[in-house]
């Protein structure tokens, strides 16, 4: 990363950190100006008060400057307690709105980056960037503050440094060095060199062993693994019957314990070569403290410095030396810091790469929308294989069509092409002969009500869910439920359509069947009221009988919109206008029931195998 682009990332990150927390960045640097106004006051205060009691001065004087100096000090004490307490009251909210900062990422980006696995590493990886990001600012604070006490130091030190001796001429050797300007400014380059030299040292080998440790994918494998187990299934109550009834509790916490121990291992092995960098670390810190220690005792000795100069040239001595020492450190700790936060950033600006269109869709009250596949081809981003091949296909104004086949052959992957969660590879699709990517994506996709056979529900009330939305009308949410199938368990519920689905943040929450879950996705697509309907294998988990009654049902109530219709079991799909059968990617065959029994090709032995297989359960809808 070049110069220019760690100043940018400086730029961005303070730009963000206040978008995340208004003022928390000045907040912040008046916290770091007043720490360290007050470390430089207190030796003021302390090597005055040494030298006022060692020269006996009048005891009045000695008060007066102890009582006023210490005021000052317990101002300066005060207002650093309430910064102190503002950055730290303020660190939840800067912490919630940086992982909500995430999560709106995850909701908004692209659904072609949602089923990549990288998008989920480096989801893991902007989560410790943006945690990082706080102390990639203070440590380029660090890194100010730090020149500031070394800039502040030499001016307050230099008097006593430079002062001259009346019996210098009688010295000799080291001891008149010492008592020299230039014996100081060799001890001061000493103890430089040493600060500069840990801090180089200690940024080049941390930087290379944090680095393998947050590159390692075989580390960030298994703490997606762990955190999926945690998450996932250990934390998630409905879990719990499969787990107990077939016993498994043991090969979870195996496969938990297996993951995390690599994952420990793997750090141990990167936190182990740090250590043995503190530890020469260490002896540089003692060796500096030595030098500056012994330079203030030979001035001392040669009646340079009084006592209580003697404690204030220690005091801003060291004070220069860990304001050097900040300053490389801070310089060390962003070249780690920076390569956390740039993870977060490239999160954050995985692009939207999906034309947006500026076509507004036309508000038709006859739902007159005409849907076309022209020569469509399409393959997953991690795929060299096609899913779709070469699919043309056509829907009729308010036509209800049943699209079947085996499972793999494209029937959902249709689906998401048709709403655009992806774009086809090759070839187009149109409605009403424009091409959809040039339709408001907005707009266009207020035109579909989809239930997925995975469609979520989520942890709110009935109405929330099926309106999708804090704000519902009550009538019309009542009478999509009922109209979905459901109006009698709504009857047995104290608190109607405002009761909490599941018990995860209410007590009173009602937990519902699989079978339940469905209708109410089905109502969540009637209460939508799009003029274009797909049901994508909802009712997979439902027995044949109960299948048949959900699709009669929403039949009625689809009325004169355009629907599709996909299942495995062809049953289900009899009522529909027309059915299109799917085979490896492509569009096999199409017509009505009866016609495609007459071809006796992939639908009539599907159709066979199916009613002998259901004929003991379902008969009657072989009718």
């Amino acid at each position: 990363m070049t110069f220019r682009e760690k100043v940018l990332l400086i730029k961005r990150s303070v730009k963000t950190t206040n978008e995340l927390d208004k003022g928390r960045v000045a907040r912040i640097i008046a916290e770091k100006v007043l720490y360290t106004v007050q470390s430089f006051f207190h030796v003021f205060i302390v090597s005055n008060i040494i030298d006022m009691v060692a020269s006996s001065k009048p005891w009045e004087e000695t008060l007066t400057f102890t009582v006023i100096t210490g005021l000052l000090e317990l101002v300066i004490f005060i207002a650093l307690q309430f910064l102190n307490r503002r950055v730290n009251s303020h660190k939840f909210t800067y912490d919630t709105n940086s992982r909500k900062a995430l999560w709106e990422k995850i909701i908004n980006m692209d659904y072609v980056h949602i089923e990549k696995p990288d998008t989920y590493i480096m989801h893991n990886r902007a989560m410790q960037g943006i945690s990082k990001m706080e102390w990639f600012i203070n440590n380029f604070l660090e890194c100010a503050m730090g020149l500031v006490s070394v800039i502040t130091g030499v001016i307050i030190i230099a008097p006593l440094a430079f002062r001259s001796t009346p019996n210098v001429s009688e010295l000799s050797g080291f001891m008149r060095f010492i008592s020299a300007p230039e014996g100081f400014l060799a001890t001061a380059a000493l103890v430089a060199l040493i600060e500069i030299t840990r801090g180089l040292y200690n940024t080049k080998r941390s930087y290379k062993y944090i680095s393998e440790m947050n590159n390692n994918r075989d580390i960030l494998q298994h703490t997606r693994t762990a955190n999926y187990y945690m998450e996932n299934i250990t934390r998630n109550y409905r879990n719990g019957k499969d787990c107990r009834i077939y016993s498994e509790q043991e090969l979870i916490l195996n496969e938990y314990d297996s993951n995390v121990n690599n994952r420990i291992n793997g750090y141990k092995k990167a936190l182990g070569h740090i250590y043995e960098i503190n530890l020469v670390i260490g002896f540089l810190m003692m060796a500096a403290s030595i030098i500056i220690y012994s330079f203030a005792a030979a001035r001392a000795i040669t009646g340079l410095l009084t006592l209580g100069e003697i404690v204030g040239f220690v005091m801003y001595f060291s004070k220069i030396k860990f304001g050097v020492s900040n300053f490389t450190n801070g310089i060390g700790n962003m070249s780690v810091d920076i390569e956390f936060v740039q993870k977060a950033m490239d999160f954050l600006d995985i692009p939207d790469e999906k034309y947006q269109g500026t076509i507004p869709t036309e508000k038709r009250n006859d739902n007159e929308y005409e849907f076309e596949f022209k020569h469509v081809w399409f393959k997953y981003p991690s795929s060299e294989q096609y899913t779709l091949k070469d699919v043309n296909l056509k829907w009729k104004i308010g036509e209800k069509m049943a699209l079947v086949g085996k499972n793999g052959c494209g029937k959902s992957t249709l689906v998401k092409l048709l709403c655009r969660l992806y774009d086809p590879t090759e070839g187009e699709i149109t409605l009403n002969g424009i091409d959809i990517k040039k339709y408001k994506y907005e707009d266009y996709m207020a035109l579909f009500s989809v239930v997925f056979q995975d469609s979520k529900l989520f942890s709110f009330s009935i109405a929330e869910n099926v309106a999708a939305s804090g704000e519902y009308e009550e009538e019309k949410v009542k009478d999509c439920v009922i109209r979905a199938g459901l109006g009698d368990r709504l009857s047995e519920m104290e608190n109607g359509i405002e009761t909490c689905l599941y018990k995860d943040f209410d007590e009173k929450g009602v937990e519902i069947s699989g079978g339940e879950a469905q209708k109410l996705c089905l109502a969540r697509a009637v209460y939508k009221g799009a003029p274009f309907i797909v049901l994508d294998e909802p009712t997979a988990a439902l027995d044949p009988v109960s299948e048949h009654d959900i699709y009669t049902k929403f039949n009625g109530i689809v009325g004169t919109r355009t629907a599709i219709y996909i299942s495995h079991r062809l049953s289900s799909c009899k009522f529909c206008d027309e059915i299109t059968v799917m085979n490896e990617g492509t569009i096999a065959e199409r017509g009505s029931h009866e016609e495609l029994m007459e071809k006796k090709g992939i639908y009539s032995k599907l159709w066979s195998a199916q009613a002998e297989y259901y004929k003991d359960t379902a008969g009657e809808l072989f009718a």
